[in-house]
């Protein structure tokens, strides 16, 4: 599978099914400058991911960090279709994520699996950490733009402590965006 930034591809490793993420070359950039993006991007990648375990979200594990790539647990799963109970999760997860400063970046259905009954959040590709409260706003509305059970979400969202703080500047940015179209 070829993304923007990364091949993914399934391998193994001592035996396990397992996910290697390898961030392409970018012809467009000088070398130099190519490498060492793909190189802080790896890296800040795999710490972003063990950071969120720590946090206690479900996400792949991170096995091996190369130059250019990561391999990961391998989750077999499916996207799921953002029912109520779901997007509720889904809410939670974030909120456990925003209590680490962590910022996934492009949080929306596309980057959660179900596996059996639990959910993971994959790609953390455009993830950062920022505790700032904006950032976190745009996290937020990431994912209420990409669903139709907008309440369950904000009700899961509801379990970070500063929620309240973030819904308040979802306004502003939902104000922005609405004229950037």
């Amino acid at each position: 599978m070829k993304g923007a930034e990364a091949v993914l591809r399934k391998s193994s490793l001592l035996g396990k099914p397992v996910v290697v993420k390898e961030r392409i070359t970018k012809k467009y950039r000088v070398r130099k400058l190519d490498d060492r993006l793909r190189r802080e991007r790896t890296r800040s990648e795999a710490r972003i991911l063990n950071k969120a375990k720590t946090a206690g979200v479900l996400c792949p594990t991170v096995l091996e960090v190369e130059e250019f790539a990561i391999t990961l647990s391998f989750i077999a799963g499916r996207r799921p279709k953002m029912s109520r109970k779901q997007a509720e999760e889904a809410g939670k997860m974030l909120a456990s994520l925003h209590g680490a400063d962590i910022i996934h970046g492009d949080y929306t259905p596309a980057n959660l699996l179900l596996d059996g009954k639990r959910m993971f959040v994959i790609d953390f590709g455009l993830g950062f950490i920022s505790n700032d409260i904006e950032d976190k706003a745009v996290d937020v509305f990431t994912m209420l733009r990409a669903i139709s059970e907008k309440d369950a979400f904000i009700k899961g969202y509801g379990s970070y402590s500063k929620a309240e703080k973030v819904l308040k500047r979802l306004k502003d940015v939902e104000k922005r965006v609405r004229y950037a179209f």
